[in-house]
């Protein structure tokens, strides 16, 4: 029975590195769509923070743009810079070894 889970588990990290790889090797082979699909997220954080600023006044909006801003930026590059980790080998064996940790300790009864 536990074979049959720790088999079911590294299918689960093959299939997700899987994903990982894929998508990085489609953001390399079209990084137009990956920046529209980005633009696009971008433009519906801010539309929110800007549709909520206007529901509740408490601060001036400007200041709370600003602040929504710089966090959207920092988040746009951290992500930045956990896709280019991933692109190295090593990262991505760790990435997989600390998922398997987990999920052996989740699924574990």
């Amino acid at each position: 029975m536990q074979n049959a889970e720790q088999s079911v588990m590294e299918l689960i990290v093959d299939q997700l590195e899987e994903l990982i790889v894929t998508l990085i090797k489609e953001i390399r082979e079209r990084p137009g769509v990956a920046a529209a699909i980005l633009a696009g997220l971008f433009g519906a954080i801010v539309g929110s923070v800007l549709a909520a600023g206007v529901a509740r006044r408490r601060s001036s909006p400007p200041a709370r743009v600003v602040r929504k801003a710089r966090a959207v930026s920092e988040v746009a590059d951290l992500a930045g810079l956990a896709l280019k980790l991933l692109q190295n080998p090593l990262v991505r064996g760790y990435v997989r070894s600390a998922m398997e940790g987990q999920l052996k300790k989740r699924f574990s009864v």
